[in-house]
């Protein structure tokens, strides 16, 4: 591969640091540019190519050389900002194993929910020895979203004896599948059309004592909405792997809710080396003028 302009690093190189690693491995005569405030318009002017998961405000604007953005990340609503022009191509990773990742965290979460495990937990701090017997669970599951990630959710939840079917946006309306559904899976894609989806009337269509588990994004979310329909009891609970503001802060309301299990974005992490090298073959592509792989349709936003 011939010597390329500098590729502008949309993320922290510390947190991507074994990212970074791998494309210097894998193509050590690339050169990566982490994004700063100080660079200047010249640099930015001769950008063609960007790596990373967002798009600092205005930036994208500044950047007329640009022609690709690779995400390093399933989803890419961080990335397609109104300033980035038309004619620049967007494609995302795609990782098998994070799929697998995804689908066994919310495995997990399920199986914690129906084998109420969290009443066992409470049991153990007061040194109490009471059973509750239970039979196995088959608990309806509702996956929103059935791309690769949701198929993979649900054909994990299918093997554990859950019955598990998908959802997309041009399926029956949303409140008419989710008053059938016991456990309600969140794998959809962030866009204009999704953002706020669940909301105070999505928990009142969901049957009294449903569960809800978001592995996409936080504001798919009306948190408050979701925390006076766990207090209220309609809903048994939910766990919560995204969140509206990441970090969280220490004061955010959703900490102290019984029944919300909060984790920290880490429901399904990709491979540096899986990234790294599908980075490069879309570079390569782009520069052969082959089609890149993974491509991202702007208008639907996945």
């Amino acid at each position: 591969m011939s010597p390329t302009p500098p590729i502008l690093l949309l993320a922290d190189p510390a947190m991507v640091a074994p990212l970074v690693a791998e494309i210097a491995a894998q193509a050590p005569e690339l050169t990566l540019l982490p994004y700063s405030r100080s660079l200047d318009e010249t640099t930015l002017a001769g950008i063609e190519v960007a790596l990373g998961w967002r798009f600092p405000p205005g930036v994208a604007g500044r950047m007329p050389a640009l022609r690709w953005v690779f995400a390093m990340a399933a989803g890419v609503d961080k990335l397609l900002v109104p300033d980035l022009a038309p004619q620049v191509a967007v494609s995302r990773m795609v990782d098998p194993d994070q799929a697998l990742g995804i689908a066994q965290f919310v495995a997990a979460m399920t199986l914690h929910h129906v084998r109420e495990l969290s009443r066992y937990e409470a049991q153990q701090l007061q040194r109490q020895w009471l059973r509750h017997p239970m039979g196995a669970s088959h608990a309806r599951v509702l996956v929103l979203g059935w791309g690769s990630v949701g198929r993979e959710c649900g054909r994990v939840l299918a093997a554990l004896g859950f019955p598990a079917r998908g959802w997309r946006r041009n399926d029956e309306a949303l409140h008419a599948a989710l008053a059938e559904a016991q456990i309600v899976v969140n794998a959809l894609p962030l866009t204009p059309q999704t953002e706020r989806l669940l909301d105070a009337a999505a928990f009142a269509a969901m049957p009294r004592g449903a569960y809800l588990i978001n592995i996409a994004r936080g504001g798919h979310l009306v948190e408050p909405d979701l925390i006076a329909a766990v207090r209220s009891g309609h809903l048994a609970g939910a766990a919560l792997d995204v969140q509206a503001i990441e970090p969280m802060n220490a004061d955010d309301p959703l900490w102290a809710v019984p029944g919300i299990t909060i984790t920290p974005h880490i429901a399904g992490q990709s491979s540096p080396a899986v990234v790294a090298a599908q980075f490069i073959a879309g570079l390569r592509a782009l520069r052969a003028g082959q089609p890149l792989p993974n491509p991202v349709d702007r208008q639907a936003g996945y």
